[in-house]
């Protein structure tokens, strides 16, 4: 069962104590000159490799150049820490659910324990997201595992916040400096690896979507693991070995 939990949002304030266990949270490998596209370079997962970052995929619209997309990667023009952040561009898309996903590596963590998740984002002020109807959103998604990351622990948190921020109100992401999106969460029972999913997505609305936006200092703060090198167990594999079929008998 997949649950949506009541989330604190801290927006712009040092609060967050203990140890940060996301690696690569400041996304300063591979090491990029300007802004470098994913497929150029710019992967924070290196290839898949991690260590802290194991998923960045893009879903478009496919052949339908016109209505648009979402890119990203990494660059060297601006960061809160460090020398690198990522970045998000919505390039005029038009079309609805085109997104952008970041998946972390697995995070060893304390079952039943308190953490907050952030990251820090801004906006910039010569390419500011500018909305003509079309919405866009920054969604959070954590999922717990096992001892065995194919043994799912049947709760997930979700939390979403609107890009640069809620209509009507000031928003969370400005282009003269760094705020942050974070959420506590608490660990349920049994949970021994967390997983963290960004997603930037448009929305369903009509219209369309334009600008860029660079995020930095990722972080998961609170208690360690006992371990925390630990990894998820290797897959089983079913080693039953598979029946010969029958032979015919003959004149069949």
């Amino acid at each position: 069962m997949r649950l949506l939990f009541p989330l604190l949002l801290l927006w712009g304030l040092t609060v967050f104590a203990g140890d940060n266990l996301v690696r690569d949270g400041s996304f300063e490998t591979p090491v990029v000159k300007g802004r470098t596209l994913k497929d150029q370079g710019g992967d924070p997962t290196n290839n898949g490799k991690g260590p802290g970052w194991v998923g960045f995929k893009f879903r478009s619209a496919g052949e339908a150049a016109s209505k648009g997309k979402v890119t990203g990667g990494l660059t060297d023009e601006v960061a809160r820490t460090g020398k690198q952040s990522l970045f998000i561009r919505f390039d005029h898309v038009h079309w609805a659910y085109q997104s952008a996903t970041l998946v972390s590596n697995f995070i060893p963590v304390v079952s039943g324990a308190d953490y907050v998740i952030s990251i820090w984002g801004r906006t910039d002020a010569s390419d500011l997201i500018d909305s003509k109807g079309r919405s866009a959103y920054l969604k959070l998604e954590v999922d717990y595992f096992a001892k065995d990351a194919n043994e799912s622990v049947p709760e997930t948190f979700y939390a979403v916040q609107p890009l640069p921020g809620s209509k009507d109100r000031d928003p969370v992401f400005k282009p003269d400096g760094w705020n942050s999106f974070a959420v506590n969460v608490t660990t349920p029972p049994g949970a021994v690896f967390a997983q963290i999913t960004w997603r930037w997505e448009t929305g369903s609305n009509p219209g369309e979507i334009n600008g860029i936006m660079y995020f930095d200092d990722v972080a998961m703060t609170g208690p360690p693991a006992a371990n925390p090198n630990l990894t998820p167990s290797p897959v089983q594999e079913d080693e039953t070995p598979v029946p010969e079929p029958s032979a015919s008998p003959a004149g069949q």
